[in-house]
């Protein structure tokens, strides 16, 4: 019986998922502009873990990569949403590739970003049309609290088989808030096991896990093969 109920319970937890982000998406894409500086100015502040190809309009914020010629490092953003994310990666000079479930949500990444960033529907829980160390870096935000541990671990296994180089998780850290708590109580993924266990959960899949604080509540997980 459980062989066959717990794919029935994933399947159904995936369905609700899809239908909260292809409904939410035109209200996502009014943050769109203020996601995007607030990814640039972090990663802009994260010399330590960053550094943008030779081709990036930040180099006078963060110093450049010695890259052959005609070359930039490729970003995969696994459940990009309106595109925030890969957008800024795609102003640091990467090739960037954005990913997501929801068609509505990819709908309105392309409003947001034209042709800065390649987009493709795919699903990261049950596989991506990718092979194997597709992309020097795979990157996730605001994406594991939403699941349960048994999906975040499908992701996290994902993002290790597309990555050449790093994954970096951008999620929330332990420290929690009113506000919040009553969002993420009325979104009804996993935050509240989330915030407890998932820098755990990453250390049983990669070699090692560092975790960056970026605000009150927020943290960039990076994650060595």
């Amino acid at each position: 019986m459980k062989r066959t109920f717990e794919p029935a319970k994933q399947e159904l937890e995936l369905k609700n998922h899809l239908h909260i982000f292809n409904l939410i998406a035109p209200v996502y894409n009014l943050f769109f502009q203020g996601q995007l500086t607030n990814y640039c100015q972090v990663l802009a502040e994260r010399r330590e873990f960053l550094e943008p190809p030779a081709s990036s309009d930040l180099r006078d914020t963060l110093p450049p990569q010695d890259l052959p010629a005609g070359s930039a490092p490729t970003v995969l953003d696994i459940g990009c949403g309106t595109g925030a994310l890969a957008a800024c990666f795609a102003k640091l000079g990467y090739d960037a590739t954005g990913v997501d479930f929801s068609q509505k949500m990819l709908a309105a990444a392309a409003k947001s970003n034209g042709n800065r960033v390649k987009l493709v529907q795919g699903d990261a829980t049950t596989g991506l049309p990718f092979r194997d160390k597709s992309f020097d870096l795979v990157v996730s935000a605001y994406v594991l609290h939403g699941l349960t541990a048994r999906l975040r671990r499908s992701v996290m296994l994902e993002a290790r088989r597309l990555a050449r180089q790093r994954v970096l998780f951008y999620d929330y850290n332990s420290r929690r808030g009113l506000f919040t708590n009553l969002a993420e109580w009325a979104e009804g993924g996993d935050y509240f096991n989330f915030i407890h266990t998932g820098e755990e959960e990453m250390r049983g899949i990669f070699s090692a896990v560092q975790r960056h604080d970026v605000g009150k509540r927020a943290a960039i997980y990076v994650c060595s093969l």
